[in-house]
């Protein structure tokens, strides 16, 4: 079975249950609201107010590039759909009986979430200045986190379509 064939075969079987579609609105629509959001934190600690952090998260497409907010869409809606995926598979293995730690459900869930987030974490170590280095300002990372999710879709997809013989008891 081909990528495409194994990713629509997997988006089918999790999505023929509707409240898949409420977790993928839910999360993706988390996800974008958290970038605005964290882009004004030094506003919204001093003048907390929720029609503030609304205002923000309403504003933010005429408060970016068409580039970055397209960006931020498609990251925001493929990390929602990784995460429904994510959320599926991790109850598909629960209900099979196939051993899962916790700490292999957290990883599961969070490892492929958002890899694009991660990025937002070099400033956080200090590693800002190196967007600044790159010949697109840090542009790359928004399609390389685009790619790094594709590729987390295709792998939870092959998870979720793999069929297993059940091991007989002797």
């Amino acid at each position: 079975m081909d990528p495409l064939h194994k990713i629509g075969a997997a988006l089918q079987e999790v999505y023929k249950r509707r409240k898949y579609y409420f977790f993928t609105i839910f999360f993706s629509l988390t996800i974008f609201s958290l970038n605005p959001l964290s882009q004004n934190y030094s506003l919204l600690t001093t003048n907390f107010s929720l029609s503030l952090a609304w205002s923000l998260i309403i504003a933010s497409p005429w408060t970016t590039s068409l580039y970055a907010f397209s960006i931020l869409i498609l990251l925001s809606l493929l990390a929602g759909i990784v995460l429904s995926l994510s959320i599926f598979l991790v109850k598909k293995q629960i209900k099979s009986g196939i051993g899962v730690g916790i700490s292999g459900i957290v990883v599961g869930l969070l490892a492929p979430a958002c890899p694009a987030c991660a990025f937002g974490l070099l400033s956080i170590l200090g590693l800002g200045s190196f967007l600044a280095l790159l010949p697109f300002k840090g542009a790359e990372l928004g399609i390389m986190g685009i790619i790094l999710l594709v590729l987390s879709i295709y792998y939870l997809s092959n998870k979720i379509t793999a069929t297993v013989c059940p091991i007989r008891k002797k």
